[in-house]
């Protein structure tokens, strides 16, 4: 039975009233996992309600078939399954289409051409980017691959690359805007030092048509998108009539603030609670510094305590003193939060959404790629703090934790990192070797706090301390050293 069939569907589940077959896909998506599907596509949905038939999307995956050949069934119709006090549900129709890059790789790329296409975004995680010490690794295997040669394209920067140079050959083309929606770090200068990079190499005109056509935009997004399992599609039926192959959960709270950079035509997402802004840096920095270290801190803690969900980790009285801790006095002194905005009332909201059982996020989820969500999430604040002789125990708490975090994972066969294989290599027998070592493979040595001797000797008896006592017997000493512990 169809998602959108009204025989006998609940009266309060919200379906597209628009006619999906005048839809034209002007936004490509790089990364059509469920984040994108919980947030962008969810505004591109209502912009489509308001009559905008040009931004529909199409996505690209970038690796597997499993997300198109679970929605294509569904005409790439899904549920999208709202949960705080209650659930509320409605099907989302914005995706026209979904191409998976390595079975069709001219495909992505003439979509990319098309003037049809007018907005590019990603939301491909970190890895995706092939970060290393906060820049480009272009030593990495495919990225060198695509250097000696742009043939058969596998990464972003690739496919990008090859996407302007094909537009830039039309008989009339037009503009391009790529904007990156991932928790980077100006993310669309980095995506266009990789896209200039590779036409610097392999076609200058490309390169200097690029220059005047095509704009690259950061923006920062926030929502928290669990991954899918059994019991939301279970729910989904129960609660729908509607058996979905890939629903999406999410929390009501929903963020996008956008780098008003448009190099051509610029969809209306301010009319559906988009913020376009000159300045997307102290959004980014916000976000970063506040609510992904948190989460980063939240899902260590609770997975060394062998708790699931992130909302487990918080049920437990210490893991939360010590949340409430660390983003009061390492974070709030020295990360500013933009105008109009409260530090102290920002770290609250982070805390309670996160703090939703309705929505159970897996501490293993938030822990996949560690090695590079700490380059941007606590590292850059630590450097911060120390340059300003400003209190940083938590961190080095922290840091710690997540040695053990890896060292743990990799014991019990369950580390998602894409260092997975370096960290498997690190043999010695001397754990403070063993920290240095975890530390190097994340870009640490990068960073000023690497080489304070202070610093990594509170980091090794704090991991020292982790491995001998477990993590609740650690953490309960260390706030007890702390002092009074109440915010």
């Amino acid at each position: 039975m169809s998602l959108l069939s009204a025989d006998n569907l609940p009266e309060d589940i919200c379906i597209p009233s628009y006619d999906r077959d005048a839809v034209t896909a002007g936004i490509l998506h790089f990364g059509i996992g469920n984040f994108h599907r919980a947030h962008q596509a969810v505004y591109v949905d209502d912009l489509l309600k308001k009559g905008a038939q040009k931004w529909g999307i199409v996505g690209v995956s970038l690796r597997s078939s499993s997300m198109r050949d679970a929605l294509k069934p569904q005409d790439y119709l899904y549920t999208l399954a709202v949960l705080g006090e209650t659930t509320d549900y409605r099907v989302i129709g914005s995706i026209k289409d979904v191409l998976v890059a390595p079975a069709d790789p001219q495909a992505v790329i003439d979509l990319l051409a098309n003037p049809t296409t007018q907005l590019v975004n990603s939301t491909i995680t970190e890895k995706g980017y092939y970060l290393a010490s906060g820049t480009i690794d272009f030593e990495h295997p495919n990225l060198k691959a695509e250097i000696a040669s742009l043939e058969t394209p596998t990464t972003i920067y690739g496919f990008l690359t090859c996407g302007i140079i094909q537009r830039s050959q039309a008989p009339t083309p037009s503009k391009l805007t790529i904007m990156c929606c991932d928790n980077i770090s100006a993310g669309g200068e980095l995506i266009k030092y990789g896209v200039q990079n590779l036409l610097q190499i392999h076609d200058k005109e490309a390169l200097a048509w690029s220059k005047n056509n095509v704009s690259f935009v950061s923006s920062m997004v926030d929502r928290v998108s669990p991954a899918t399992n059994d019991a939301l599609r279970e729910s989904v039926f129960r609660d729908t009539k509607r058996r979905d192959a890939s629903p999406v959960s999410t929390e009501p709270f929903s963020q996008w603030i956008i780098e008003d950079n448009f190099a051509g035509e610029r969809p209306e997402f301010d009319q559906v609670g988009a913020v376009f802004v000159e300045n997307i840096s102290p959004f980014e920095k916000m976000k970063l510094g506040y609510l992904n270290a948190a989460h980063t801190i939240a899902s260590t803690l609770g997975y060394l305590n062998s708790d699931t969900y992130v909302h487990e980790s918080l049920e437990r009285p210490e893991v939360l003193n010590f949340m409430h801790q660390a983003l009061y006095k390492n974070v709030l002194p020295n990360a500013a939060v933009p105008q109009g905005y409260d530090g102290a009332t920002y770290i609250e909201d982070v805390i309670k959404r996160f703090q939703n059982s309705n929505l159970p996020y897996a501490n293993l989820q938030v822990g996949t790629d560690s090695s590079q969500k700490i380059q941007q999430r606590w590292f850059p604040t630590i450097d911060q703090t120390l340059n300003q002789n400003a209190e940083c125990s938590y961190f080095e708490f922290c840091i710690g934790a997540w040695v053990m975090f890896i060292q743990t994972a990799l014991d019990n066969g369950v580390l998602n990192d894409p260092n997975k294989v370096r960290f498997q290599q690190v043999k010695t027998t001397n754990f403070d070797e063993v920290i240095k070592a975890y530390l190097t493979i994340a870009n640490a040595d990068q960073f000023e706090f690497y080489d304070e001797p202070d610093f990594m000797r509170a980091v090794s008896q704090h991991a020292n301390k982790i491995k001998t006592d477990g993590l609740t017997s650690a953490l309960v000493a260390f706030l007890n050293a702390q002092g009074k512990t109440d915010i």
